[in-house]
């Protein structure tokens, strides 16, 4: 099976073009320049595994949470590129892409994503299991949530400057049974993007018609939006 990855949640830009014989995975990190460089990249690739777009047997992409306007530039790209080939196309939940990993660890695994103001979009997962839905959330707020846990491992793009935040808000005060790894390791993320998209295919065939990204918070524009209206019927 030829699968295409790609990922622009983050900062990073992965992508990754797996077939039966050989892969090929890239990240581009330093700026969110991923409209620019996705598509031609996603050529680069299939011409260096001499396949073409038509050759794809299944898209996948992440579906947040993320960036705004970056989740939407993976997205829409593979969705261009499945109604134009007709290969199925997927998307993978990103905090879950971010845990499959370390999902060996045996304790409890927090992903973090860096989502401005302050905050961060969370998740915890147990034994490839979540154990919870995606939180905007910040320090204070994890510690509380954390207080039933002995052994936690921080990973993500931001997982030290997360773990930092934490020590600021003397984590080690408040919970001095809790152990914290923190993993900044470099993962092959748009490999991992492949496998999961696989398996998410397999067992539930491609993804709805008509499916967008999953925002857990409101952007900027829908804010102001929604206080010019306020402001009006007031």
């Amino acid at each position: 099976m030829n699968i295409l990855a790609a990922d622009t949640s983050t900062n990073t830009l992965y992508l990754c073009l797996m077939t039966d014989k050989s892969k090929i995975s890239l990240n581009l990190t330093g700026g969110l320049q991923h409209s620019e460089n996705l598509v031609p990249k996603i050529i680069e690739l299939t011409k260096d595994l001499n396949i073409e777009l038509r050759d794809i047997d299944l898209l996948v992409c992440t579906k947040g949470p993320g960036s705004f306007t970056g989740l939407r530039i993976a997205m829409s790209a593979l969705k261009g590129i499945s109604v134009a080939s007709g290969a199925p196309l997927v998307a993978i939940e990103t905090n879950k892409l971010l845990a499959y990993p370390v999902s060996y660890f045996d304790g409890t695994i927090l992903t973090s994503i860096d989502a401005r103001k302050k905050r961060f979009y969370i998740s915890l997962f147990k034994n490839n299991e979540r154990l919870t839905k995606d939180l905007d959330i910040n320090e204070k707020e994890t510690i509380e949530l954390l207080k039933d846990e002995k052994k936690v491992l921080i990973t993500g793009p931001d997982s030290k400057k997360f773990y930092d935040k934490l020590l600021k808000a003397e984590i080690g005060e408040k919970l001095p049974n809790l152990e914290i790894f923190v993993d900044e390791s470099q993962y092959d993320l748009a490999y991992h993007l492949a496998v999961l998209g696989k398996l998410e295919y397999e067992k539930n065939g491609p993804a709805p018609l008509g499916f967008g990204p999953s925002y857990i918070r409101k952007s900027d524009a829908e804010i102001a939006l929604d206080k010019k209206i306020k402001d009006h019927t007031n």
